[in-house]
């Protein structure tokens, strides 16, 4: 084989190794019910976890989302109530401990924000058609496996049947100009509907929860 080859095998295998998307799993192994930060109303459960830490976010993300301008934060429900409960993401409100609010985004916003550019391929070229077909192919396939995971990981809109419990993941914007050095403070508030049934009423249950940034 002669150098120029196996320096474009080479090149080739570096650029599809960074062209990569490797995550963990969420984290259902810990109900809403046995976390010490956690609020409970009318026997519905919720706690919230920050993951925007540089190693963490990493690691559940293979993104440095907090610098791209998205805190992620992990909702955890219980329910051990009778009642049928109804929690939409456009009732969560994130809040600083200023008073500052972040907005929740949609999970395929932060998707298309985070997948990995085909720039790499497009560099590729000039060396040889099949090692740019490879690192094309790679980030392709990486992108895919982002989406996916990003979408089975987020938390949409839910109802919360008795003895449920229900993980996901939401995604709020950090406002223009707010500089972030720790979200110890920060609370989610949130609005739950109880449905409605034979002995009690429909109603609304208001939560603050504070954000476990430990």
């Amino acid at each position: 084989m002669s150098k120029k080859m196996l320096g474009l095998l080479m090149l080739a295998s570096f650029l599809v190794s960074c062209a990569s998307y490797i995550a963990l799993p969420k984290d259902t192994t810990r109900f809403a019910h046995n976390r010490i930060k956690k609020q409970e109303k009318s026997g519905l459960i919720l706690a919230a976890e920050d993951y925007s830490e540089y190693s963490k976010c990493r690691r559940y993300f293979y993104r440095d989302l907090l610098n791209m301008g998205y805190i992620p934060i992990y909702l955890c429900i219980g329910n051990h109530s009778e009642y049928e409960f109804t929690i939409r993401t456009e009732n969560i409100i994130f809040r600083f401990e200023d008073g500052t609010q972040a907005q929740v985004v949609s999970f395929k916003e932060v998707i298309d924000q985070s997948q990995g550019s085909h720039a790499p391929a497009i560099l590729a070229f000039p060396f040889g058609i099949i090692p740019a077909f490879l690192v094309w192919s790679s980030i392709s396939d990486a992108n895919d496996e982002l989406d996916q995971d990003y979408s089975q990981k987020a938390f949409r809109d839910s109802h919360v049947l008795k003895g449920d419990n229900l993980f996901g993941f939401l995604f709020f914007k950090v406002p223009d100009g707010k500089q972030i050095t720790s979200l110890k403070d920060a609370t989610l508030e949130i609005k739950a509907y109880r449905k409605a049934t034979q002995d009690k009423m429909a109603e609304t249950i208001s939560s603050v929860v504070s954000i476990d940034a430990d």
